[in-house]
């Protein structure tokens, strides 16, 4: 199943406009957020991996981003519908 996940923080507006633009295109269902705020873990892959800004976004195709991205989140949309067959 395609999986698009989101690291976020609490107090991060593109967080939180990503998210809502997620769950706009109908993607919540391949939703995993982990609030980095949270999970030590998770901040820690992320500052090893080189990122400097939230959100986060991976995606189960490859994908990843920083920032607001609502092209991007259009992007794995139509992904997501086109390996559906939709």
């Amino acid at each position: 199943m395609p999986e698009i996940t989101l690291y976020s923080m609490t107090v991060c507006q593109p967080c939180k406009a990503t998210k809502r633009k997620i769950a706009k295109e109908g993607m919540e269902p391949y939703l995993r957020e982990i609030n980095v705020d949270e999970d030590p873990a998770a901040r820690q892959f992320l500052i090893d991996s080189g990122y400097t800004e939230s959100p986060v976004v991976m995606t189960s195709f490859g994908d990843e981003w920083t920032g607001f991205r609502p092209d991007l989140v259009e992007a794995f949309r139509d992904r997501v519908k086109a390996e559906a067959g939709a």
